[in-house]
């Protein structure tokens, strides 16, 4: 049977949907988001089909700068599972990124996905870093520590706090990344800028972070200045942000440094990682 690669449509959303509802232990993301994602005018879509024009594989691919692309949400139907799906569409995803002026792309996967991780290495990647993805859920900023508030920075934190960054461990372990959402890209200065006004860079004496603020009660905290003696402190800082803006959880994407995973831990966090991949394109 042979196999083609397209750019899905709206009426392809329905039938993809039915055989990624149950990707992982808990369901699977894809079929809520389907739609829009092809309606979305930054994102590439790409289906492999079968003869009969149906759909039975799926990934994403976007340029989340103008040399760096992200591949995400690669599904294969289970009846066509080990058929070469996975990989033509990876393949196909980095040629686009290399037309769009792309020099590297990065996908992630979960620690346990051990399946996910042999397949992308086969393809040229490589694991260049792993995340703590910590969530502390309903805490009342009730750390037993002395905490150091936060309080919004400005843009004249801009540059101490990316020269405090880019010298530090997190950074290095990181591979000068930086989360937004559930994508990684290369940090840079006007990006910590950029955050400062538009009033999500905040400081203490124990650190600086750069907080998201989804619409489903959280503050997420995507981006870390801090040393292994401040990191709990700011943890407990952070806490109490999230309690002054009345939000049921903290949700951390960080390097993961093992003093990092740790300060989480013991701050209550549920704790996973995640790996980042790479290759040159």
């Amino acid at each position: 049977m042979e196999f083609v690669v397209r750019d899905a449509r709206v009426d392809d959303a329905p039938g993809i949907a039915v055989w990624t509802q149950d990707t992982f232990e808990w369901g699977d993301y894809v079929a809520g988001s389907l739609a829009e994602w092809i309606e979305d005018p930054n994102l590439r879509v790409l289906v492999a089909v079968d003869p009969d024009d149906m759909p039975k594989a799926m990934s994403v691919v976007r340029m989340l700068s103008p040399t760096e692309g992200w591949l995400s949400a690669a599904r294969v139907h289970p009846s066509v599972k080990r058929r070469g799906l996975g990989s033509m569409l990876n393949e196909t995803s980095v040629a686009w990124v290399r037309e769009q002026g792309g020099r590297v792309v990065r996908l992630a996967t979960e620690d346990d996905n051990t399946a996910a991780q042999l397949q992308v290495e086969k393809l040229g990647y490589r694991r260049t870093s792993a995340w703590a993805i910590g969530k502390i859920e309903g805490r009342a900023a009730n750390q037993p520590m002395r905490v150091e508030r936060l309080s919004l920075a400005g843009r004249s934190d801009v540059d101490p706090a990316w020269m405090y960054w880019s010298t530090g461990e997190l950074c290095e372990a990181g591979r000068g990344l930086k989360a937004t959402s559930w994508t990684w890209k290369k940090a840079t200065v006007d990006d910590l800028d950029r955050c400062a006004r538009e009033q999500r860079l905040f400081s203490s004496p124990v650190g600086w972070a750069v907080v998201e603020y989804p619409v489903n009660g959280e503050v997420d905290v995507v981006w870390v200045a801090s040393s292994p003696n401040d990191f709990p402190r700011l943890v407990a800082g952070l806490d109490y942000l999230a309690a002054e803006r009345n939000a049921e959880r903290v949700y951390y994407r960080i390097p993961q440094t093992g003093w990092s995973g740790e300060a989480l831990l013991r701050a209550g966090a549920n704790i996973t990682e995640t790996y980042i991949y790479t290759k040159a394109v």
